[in-house]
């Protein structure tokens, strides 16, 4: 009974030991799930990455191209206004910017720069100072408004004859739309007549 019992114990023991010994290598299928759906998860977002650096590097291209003919077109710009007077230039302008460029447009406007009524902020300073004070002092400062009243006309006329708003306007077809960049300076025509007539 001893023995039948060992054998008995013996085959248990193979038995149990031939189920715990691992097959002969390779991986079961859950395994390999996991590791293809980590390998789609890195190259999803690599590609995301590489996408969008390429899609800011086109961007920053573009607006170096654009950057660079809004420069020429100010350039060409200062050169046609050297020496003449506002009146001899066109309100608006525009073109087609030359072989590689040609899909690129610029428009020019030039405008005057209309400038606020500043005889007014000092009369309505004067209003407010003139408190209690005497009638010789009070016509001393309503005196010195209306100089001052004239003074800031004059200064706000030559100015608004004397300068002008230039703007140029990049524009360029991209999809179904149109882009733009607008770029803006101001030129002073230093040979502008200072009236004395407001």
């Amino acid at each position: 009974m001893k023995s039948s019992f060992r054998l008995h114990l013996l085959a248990l023991r193979a038995r149990s030991a031939a189920r715990r010994i691992p097959p002969e290598g390779g991986f079961t299928l859950l395994e390999v799930m996991i590791a293809m759906t980590i390998m789609l998860l890195a190259f999803t977002s690599i590609l995301a990455v590489e996408s969008s650096s390429m899609n800011t590097s086109a961007k920053a291209k573009q607006m170096n191209i654009v950057g660079m003919l809004a420069r020429n077109a100010m350039t060409q710009t200062e050169v046609e206004i050297q020496g003449k007077a506002f009146k001899e230039l066109n309100e608006e302008d525009s073109a087609q910017f030359e072989e590689p460029f040609q899909d690129y447009t610029w428009v020019r406007t030039v405008k005057e720069v209309k400038f606020p009524n500043l005889a007014g902020m000092f009369q309505a300073g004067a209003n407010a100072q003139e408190g209690g004070e005497n009638s010789q002092a009070a016509d001393a400062q309503e005196g010195n408004a209306a100089l001052m009243e004239q003074m800031t006309k004059l200064v706000s006329n030559f100015l608004s004859k004397a300068l002008r708003e230039v703007t140029i306007t990049i524009k360029w077809k991209k999809g179904s739309g149109e882009q733009k960049y607008v770029v803006s300076m101001y030129w002073v025509d230093l040979n502008s007549d200072f009236q004395l007539q407001p």
